[in-house]
């Protein structure tokens, strides 16, 4: 690591591909989601920005081991027990912890529809412990209220950043730190716009949460490194301005590479042994991180570099 010196200015055409590559990658997956899917949104949103009911409930397996049903199955068999048909092309169906919990996200259903989809679970996948059962709603206007809310927050806070930065550095310096922002999220955004197009995920508030630290992780590392190549241009009037960019570069690299890896052990913890809600959330945490570094150290730097 110390011997290690990277030469920026011979892979700054592979970064940008590598980075145009990305970022297309990410676009069209935000616009087959909203165009040519059933989504018809850029991204999945959860119950927590549409609302409906969501009900959990616990399955009592032999052995301590449950039959392995996919939730295409169970769906396949609700359809075959005559279930509302609008009720079961709306549902959202997961078996989660080792398909011992079931998870159900409905449009807002009353008492005896709740009531009658547990008992057609409970002859598909019982018998299920009743006593286990949690029942949540969450109103329409709550829903939207907490998507505007979100959105509003995450939008200030890269104002407050663009404001920052731009009375930080001079403009091509705020300029390319902001583009280099406006990378990580997007790629982040479309990342997840393909997993719910693939495999159903959906976002919740804590996926936003997790871009607002995406951002203020992503910029404070690029504040560091434009800090170090500023004070390397003055103090070193020797070098040309690449030289200078490079050896900023390889000067900051061992410390945001250590910074990075502290931060990701915790994460990969909770993605292994952490509860499925936080699951997501931490998987956009270290995409976020791992994307966020390499822009700061690599995509960024490399728009200084001259040809």
């Amino acid at each position: 690591m110390k011997n290690l010196y990277f030469k920026l200015s011979n892979y700054k055409k592979k970064i940008w591909i590598f980075s145009s590559f990305l970022l297309i990658f990410s676009l069209v997956g935000i616009l087959y989601s909203t165009y040519f899917s059933p989504i018809k949104k850029p991204i999945n949103l959860g119950m927590d920005f549409l609302g409906g009911t969501e009900i959990r409930i616990e399955r009592i397996c032999m052995d301590d081991q449950c039959s392995l049903e996919t939730s295409d199955e169970v769906i396949r068999k609700l359809k075959k027990l005559n279930v509302e048909k609008s009720l079961i092309n709306s549902i959202r169906l997961q078996l989660q912890n080792n398909n011992k919990l079931i998870s159900v996200r409905t449009p807002f259903i009353n008492l005896n529809q709740s009531q009658n989809l547990l008992n057609n679970f409970d002859e598909i996948l019982g018998p299920l412990n009743f006593e286990s059962k949690s029942n949540r709603s969450i109103g329409p206007l709550l829903g939207k209220q907490l998507l505007i809310n979100g959105a509003t927050s995450l939008m200030t806070a890269l104002l407050a950043i663009s404001l920052y930065i731009s009375i930080r550095f001079d403009k091509k310096f705020a300029l390319f730190a902001l583009i280099a922002l406006f990378h990580d999220l997007f790629i982040i955004f479309g990342i997840f716009s393909w997993l719910g197009i693939l495999f159903s995920i959906e976002v919740n508030s804590l996926f936003l949460v997790s871009l607002l630290t995406i951002a203020g992780y992503s910029v404070n590392d690029t504040v560091v490194i434009f800090d170090r190549i500023r004070e390397n241009i003055k103090s070193e009037s020797d070098f040309d301005t690449n030289q200078n960019i490079e050896k900023s570069v390889n000067e900051s690299f061992r410390r945001t590479f250590f910074t990075s890896l502290t931060t990701l052990l915790p994460l990969i913890t909770l993605i292994i042994f952490g509860s499925y809600s936080l699951f997501w959330f931490s998987i956009s945490l270290s995409l976020g991180i791992l994307i966020g570094s390499y822009s700061s150290i690599l995509l960024a730097p490399s728009f200084l570099i001259k040809d």
